[in-house]
């Protein structure tokens, strides 16, 4: 185990192609409500999001209407996206971690940004040191728009997984 804080930690390849796994990667500006890629003059109902998951209040670039990126963009996009989510984890976090958990708390905090939240269970059952715990409330943030959705299901599953086993297991079944 790593006592957060004192190296600092940095997200595995394995947890890094995990990620990518779940969130796909998108060379076009999309809107994540319905997953269709926006036209200057429509309407946007969700987020728009581009790359790998990254969304302008991620930071920069911020994200626009008809914006199209590289493969490479999306990578230093992912990276420094990365760099400021290990952050949050590593603040928020107060316990041993191994890198399994890491990687696994660092794909949640990526997708949901609940590790900060002052009612998130999973933060404060590992903060008290409840590991088992901690693992098993994964499973309660798989609601989006109101409702539970199959996606997140499965991710905050795999993340289980990976938390508690070390299984890498991505988006398309295939072990990362």
């Amino acid at each position: 185990m790593v006592r957060m804080g004192a190296h600092p930690m940095m997200t595995s390849d394995k947890g890094r192609a995990f990620i990518e796994s779940y969130e796909g990667l998108f060379l076009r500006a999309y809107d994540d409500y319905n997953d269709h890629i926006v036209k200057p003059g429509q309407e946007v109902r969700g987020t728009l999001t581009i790359g790998y998951g990254h969304t302008s209040a991620a930071g920069k670039p911020e994200v626009y209407v008809g914006q199209e990126i590289t493969v490479d963009d999306a990578d230093d996009i992912l990276k420094s996206d990365l760099a400021a989510v290990e952050h949050e984890v590593s603040q928020y976090i107060k316990v041993p971690l191994t890198q399994q958990q890491f990687d696994a708390l660092v794909s949640f905090q990526f997708n949901t940004g609940w590790l900060a939240h002052p009612h998130c269970s999973l933060t404060g059952a590992l903060n008290e040191g409840n590991y088992n715990l901690a693992a098993r409330d994964f499973a309660l943030y798989d609601i989006a728009s109101g409702r539970v959705l199959s996606g997140l299901v499965r991710r905050r599953k795999a993340e289980h997984d990976i938390f508690l086993n070390g299984n890498y297991v991505g988006n398309n079944g295939a072990i990362v």
